[in-house]
């Protein structure tokens, strides 16, 4: 899915999102369930961004994702830590034959996934990890994010030397994007590099269901842009599960 938009994508998410933040509140959650985090295995961790942030802080971390190109962003961001595993792997098949007081899959990952069926591999396979004292988190993008905000809109954002156009085209079970990149070069002439890629629209519901059908127990259903209570307009839903 990834290639040259490896590192666009890997620029663009330290701009816009604050992992310094994001690791304090996955903390903060863990402590306030009494899980004292000290391995972390995190499902499509993309260039390794929120890994570092967990290292930093003397956590133990296996990372894995499907990407080629996103792992070696990963690898070389990440070279100075003795205390993380970088590995390929597929969020429905993959173990690493450990247990994990944490359990993460973050940034809409599960949104790739076409089917139901397909995220209950994923919750059946977080289950054989998870440590008898753990937490499983995971985002999805909400009904209303996909259908409402994105919908068949177009955007156009400049960000410094990035500029894109980003056209939604909602379909009943999923919606594509097709987002063009121009990339200002040193010669002050542009790059253009097309990326195209498809999430799959998964109802609060349906989540719920498949959550209580594999035996988990909901500690909470946060907005994951806030941590705080979801409301009919959260963007991300965040879901906070132990067995």
């Amino acid at each position: 899915m990834y290639d040259k938009f490896s590192y666009i994508y890997d620029e663009l998410m330290k701009r816009q999102v604050d992992y310094d933040l994001l690791a304090s509140n996955v903390i903060q959650i863990c402590d306030k369930y009494k899980i004292a985090v000290k391995n972390i295995l995190e499902c499509g961790m993309g260039s390794g961004n929120l890994t570092e942030k967990f290292l930093k802080r003397k956590i133990d971390v296996d990372g894995f994702d499907i990407s080629d190109n996103m792992l070696s962003i990963a690898y070389n961001k990440l070279l100075d830590y003795n205390n993380v595993n970088i590995m390929k792997g597929d969020i429905r098949t993959f173990s690493a034959n450990k247990k994990y007081n944490l359990i993460c899959c973050f940034f809409d990952v599960l949104n790739y996934l076409k089917s139901l069926n397909e995220i209950e591999l994923f919750l059946q396979n977080a289950r054989k990890q998870m440590d008898k004292n753990s937490i499983l988190m995971f985002d999805i993008n909400s009904e209303y994010k996909l259908k409402e905000y994105l919908g068949n809109n177009t955007f156009v954002i400049e960000e410094d030397n990035i500029f894109y156009v980003w056209r939604n085209f909602l379909y009943k079970k999923y919606i594509d994007f097709e987002i063009d990149f121009f990339i200002k070069n040193k010669n002050n002439t542009y790059e253009k590099i097309k990326e195209r890629q498809r999430q799959y629209i998964h109802s609060e519901n349906d989540i719920v269901r498949l959550i209580s059908k594999n035996k988990y127990e909901i500690l909470e259903i946060l907005d994951f842009e806030t941590f705080k209570n979801k409301s009919e307009n959260s963007y991300r839903i965040l879901y906070v599960l132990k067995i």
